[in-house]
């Protein structure tokens, strides 16, 4: 099956329908779905969503939970921006990590035999059998780890029925097969993405033209932002700025390579 990201599919429409679809995604999530979150990692797309449910709840009468994926290795700037977003508005944040391995840093070699058995039995699932592995984005192990694993841990313990991400068709080869509403299993529930027919660009045309708040690492011309360490910006321009076209939008980050990112979708990562 060809993977490559549908550019003349999502291309096509112009953004005010595309809008209207995800207006229309994220309502019906809120009004088909029961308990249901928003995973807000604080970068443009997951905030496009996060705005598109604020409406959607405005709209339906519906309520939804805010959840933040904690690896440990954020930017600082991304907290301080998911703090001040969710003071402006009115949000409670729901903040979840793997605390079995919070007392790690950046650059510790980690013990595959040091590790809680529930992490070790996630490594197996993986395929992953090495004896150790880095504190770092840059590997599959810490990735799931850091990231899968308590984004299932949270659905499990909320008793999450969907979970709406900011996703898109364009932005990732492993992504481009996806569908609007998505079931899962391990653990069961649906997977909503509304922005799947958004390029880069109409997330930021729709952004700007919004006034919706933007992460200040944008500013300083990183395209797709995850850690502090790992994660490198594109040009000097602020990032919508930039040849969004004609350059990876993703290259910048450590996720994306040697396919690391479509394992972590194939055991439930975003």
């Amino acid at each position: 099956m060809d993977r490559s990201a549908p550019r003349g599919r999502v291309d096509l429409l112009p953004l005010r329908y595309k809008a209207e679809v995800a207006a229309a995604v994220s309502r019906g999530a809120l009004e088909s779905l029961g308990r249901v979150a928003v995973v807000w990692s604080g970068g443009k797309d997951s905030t496009l969503v996060l705005h598109l449910f604020r409406e959607a709840s405005s709209a339906t009468g519906r309520d939804f939970d805010v959840a933040f994926i904690d690896h440990y290795m954020h930017f600082e700037e991304t907290l301080e921006f998911v703090d001040e977003v969710a003071r402006e508005w009115g949000l409670r944040v729901i903040f979840k990590g793997n605390e079995r391995l919070r007392g790690y840093s950046y650059g510790d070699e980690v013990r595959v035999d040091d590790l809680d058995p529930i992490d070790a039995e996630e490594l197996l699932r993986i395929g992953y059998t090495a004896p150790t592995f880095r504190f770092s984005l840059d590997n599959v192990a810490a990735n799931h780890l850091l990231k899968t694993v308590p984004l299932k841990e949270l659905v499990i313990e909320r008793g999450y029925e969907g979970l709406a991400v900011g996703i898109r068709w364009d932005e990732n080869p492993a992504r481009a097969g996806e569908v609007f509403f998505s079931r899962r299993t391990d653990p069961t529930h649906v997977r909503v993405h509304p922005i799947l027919p958004f390029t880069e660009r109409d997330v930021w045309e729709y952004t700007l033209s919004n006034g919706l708040p933007v992460n200040p690492l944008y500013g300083r011309g990183y395209r797709s932002i995850d850690d502090k360490y790992e994660t490198r910006p594109s040009g000097d321009r602020p990032a919508w700025e930039q040849d969004l076209e004609g350059t990876p939008e993703r290259a910048g980050r450590a996720q994306d390579k040697e396919g690391i990112m479509e394992l972590l979708r194939r055991y439930g990562y975003m």
